[in-house]
C-alpha cells in the first residue's frame, strides 16, 4: 500500500557538524517552520539532515538525497560519531504509525540505516545555488535559439508570481534549446524574456513556486535562506502563499532565514532560534522567542536586576510593579516568547556562567507549568546529567523561576485574569478608569484570550503600549491584584534595599501614562 500522511514531529541531534546535544527542534506546530540564528549555528545543517532522512517513494521522480552529498568526508573530518533521531508519523494503507523514532548515525565509514530502509517521502531541497543568476552559469556564449512552450502550470504559477512581485505577468513559458538546455521564461508589459535575462529574485521565486505547486501531497520542502534577493514586502507575500499551499496539500515547508521580519509572521510560521553554548558543548532551540532574549545570551547586563517574561502583557505588569517600588531604573525586562523558552534561556545562561539567582528572575504567566512538578520536569529536560554539580544547577535554576498566581474564578491566562479583575471593579473616580471598566464589562466571550485586552485597546483608539499600561493600572486597583503578583512582588521587595542607595530615600513612584496616538 502507498505511504501517506507523513509528518516530521522533530529532531534530536546528539552531534552533527557544529550542533551538539540539541534536545529537540519541532516541526509539527505549523505548516511553515522558520529556523533562525547567527552564522555557523547549524541552520543549514538541520535542512541537510532532514533532506537525507527519507527516500523517495517508488515511482517518484524525486531525488534521493544522501548524507555524503552534504556531509562529505574530508582530511579534516569524516563525520564519524554523528548521530540524530527523527520523530515522525505516517500511514501505510489502513495502518497508522504514530510517533516513530528513527535513528541515523555514522559510526565509521557508513551511515545507517541503509537508504533502502529509510522512510518514504517526497523531499525537495532548494539551496542557495538557486540564487545564482542563470546567465552566470551559462557556458554557451554564442546566440542561443530556443523553442517556446507554455509552462505546464503557467496559469497558477504566473498568478502567484504576480502576487509576490506586484506585477501583471502575461506569460510563463519553458524555452527549449539545443543539447537539452531548458530555460524558464516570463512576459511582462509585452516583453518576453528567459531566465538568462531574468532578475535573480524572480528566478529564485519562480523555482520555489514551481517546486511548491508541483509537489505531491504530504511532501517535505526545504529552502535554505528563503529571504535572499527579496525585499520585505515580497518576502511577506511569498510566505503567505507558501502557507496557504502547505495547508491545502498537507506539506511541511521548513526554511532558514536571517530576516527578522519573519518574526512578525508567527500566525503562519513557527519560529525556531538555534543557539550553541560553546564552553558547554550544548545547542539550544528556542521556540517563537524574541530577539532580545537571544541577544542577552551573548551580551552583557547593564542593570543590577533582570526580569525575563513571556510577552508584552507580562512585561507591562512587571513594569507597573517596578515603578510602584521605585525600582524601574535598576531593572531590565526581556521577553523570551513561548513559556518553554523560560527554562531553555535559564539553562543557557547557567551553562554559560551568566545566571544569577540573586539578580535574575524568570517569570511565568501561570497558565502553564503551574505546578512545581511540571517546572521540575522541564528543568530536568534542559539541564541533564547525574553528577552533583548538575543536580545543584537544576535546583538553582528552579529557585530563579517564579509565576503569576491566577485566581480560580477565571482562566489562568493574564489577559483573562486582568479582564476579570477590571470588570469586577465599581466605577472609579477618574473618567479613564471608569471607561476601561465599562469596556471590559461589555466583553463577554471571545475566540482568543488575547482579545479580552486587544478589544479594549482598539476601542480606546490608542497605541498598544499605552493601552496595556492603562489597563494594568486599572487592574491593579482590584483586591485580587496583590495575590496575583505576590511572587513577583516578594522577589522585588527582597532586592529593593540592595539596589537603592541606603542613604537616599526614593521619591514616591509615579507610574507614567504613555501618551496616546
Amino acid at each position: 500500500m502507498a505511504i501517506s500522511q507523513q509528518v516530521i514531529h522533530g529532531l534530536n541531534i546528539t552531534k552533527l557538524k557544529g550542533i551538539l546535544a540539541l534536545d529537540e527542534i519541532r516541526f509539527d506546530e505549523k505548516p511553515l517552520t522558520a529556523i533562525l540564528g547567527p552564522n555557523g549555528c547549524g541552520k543549514s545543517t538541520v535542512l541537510h539532515a532532514l533532506a537525507c532522512c527519507y527516500r523517495p517513494p517508488e515511482g517518484s521522480d524525486g531525488k534521493s538525497w544522501q548524507f555524503r552529498e552534504f556531509f562529505t568526508p574530508t582530511s579534516d573530518s569524516t563525520w564519524a560519531g554523528s548521530s540524530l533521531i527523527m520523530h515522525h508519523s505516517f500511514r501505510d494503507g489502513l495502518t497508522e504509525h504514530k510517533d516513530i523514532s528513527t535513528e541515523y548515525r555514522k559510526k565509521a565509514d557508513r551511515w545507517s540505516p541503509r537508504y533502502s530502509r529509510r522512510p518514504e517521502r517526497d523531499v525537495y531541497f532548494i539551496g542557495i545555488k538557486s540564487c545564482v543568476p542563470r546567465i552566470e552559469e551559462e557556458t554557451y556564449n554564442s546566440a542561443i535559439n530556443y523553442q517556446t512552450e507554455v509552462h505546464a502550470d503557467a496559469t497558477l504559477i504566473k498568478a502567484k508570481m504576480g502576487v509576490v512581485f506586484n506585477r501583471a505577468y502575461t506569460e510563463l513559458n519553458v524555452h527549449k534549446a539545443h543539447a537539452g538546455r531548458k530555460y524558464n521564461g516570463l512576459a511582462l508589459d509585452g516583453n518576453r524574456y528567459s531566465a538568462l535575462a531574468m532578475g535573480a529574485g524572480e528566478q529564485r521565486v519562480l523555482e520555489i513556486l514551481s517546486v511548491v505547486f508541483k509537489a505531491p501531497k504530504y511532501s517535505l520542502i526545504l529552502i535554505d535562506e528563503v529571504d535572499l534577493l527579496l525585499h520585505t514586502a515580497a518576502l511577506t507575500r511569498l510566505m503567505q502563499l507558501l502557507h496557504d499551499r502547505a495547508k491545502e496539500k498537507s506539506l511541511q515547508i521548513i526554511f532558514t532565514t536571517h530576516r527578522e521580519a519573519i518574526l512578525d509572521l508567527t500566525k503562519i510560521a513557527s519560529i525556531k532560534h538555534l543557539h550553541t553554548v560553546k564552553n558547554q558543548n550544548k545547542t539550544y532551540c528556542f521556540s517563537n522567542t524574541k530577539p532580545e532574549a537571544l541577544h542577552r545570551l551573548t551580551g552583557e547586563r547593564d542593570r543590577p536586576l533582570e526580569v525575563f517574561v513571556e510577552d508584552e502583557m507580562t512585561l507591562t505588569i512587571v513594569e507597573h510593579e517596578l515603578f510602584s517600588l521605585g525600582m524601574k531604573r535598576y531593572a531590565n525586562i526581556t521577553s523570551y516568547g513561548a513559556a518553554t523558552n523560560c527554562f531553555t534561556l535559564a539553562a543557557g545562561l547557567m551553562l554559560s556562567g551568566a545566571h544569577s539567582v540573586e539578580s535574575q528572575l524568570f517569570l511565568l504567566d501561570g497558565d502553564v507549568y503551574a505546578s512545581e512538578h511540571q517546572r521540575r520536569e522541564r528543568v530536568n529536560a534542559v539541564l541533564t546529567g547525574t553528577e552533583t554539580s548538575a543536580s545543584e544547577r537544576r535546583e538553582r535554576c528552579l529557585e530563579g523561576i517564579r509565576k503569576l498566581i491566577p485566581a480560580n474564578d477565571a482562566a489562568a491566562a493574564p489577559e483573562t485574569q486582568l479582564h476579570w479583575m477590571i470588570r469586577s471593579l465599581p466605577p472609579q473616580d477618574d473618567i479613564e478608569g471608569t471607561e476601561i471598566i465599562e469596556l471590559a464589562q461589555g466583553i463577554e466571550a471571545v475566540d482568543d484570550t488575547h482579545s479580552f485586552i486587544e478589544l479594549i485597546i482598539s476601542t480606546l483608539n490608542i497605541n498598544r503600549a499605552a493601552g496595556l499600561s492603562r489597563i494594568v493600572d486599572v487592574a491593579s486597583r482590584s483586591p485580587h491584584w496583590q495575590l496575583y503578583v505576590s511572587e513577583l512582588r516578594e522577589w522585588l521587595e527582597l532586592r529593593q534595599a540592595s539596589v537603592i542607595e541606603s542613604d537616599t530615600k526614593p521619591l514616591p513612584a509615579v507610574i507614567p501614562s504613555p501618551s496616546a496616538e
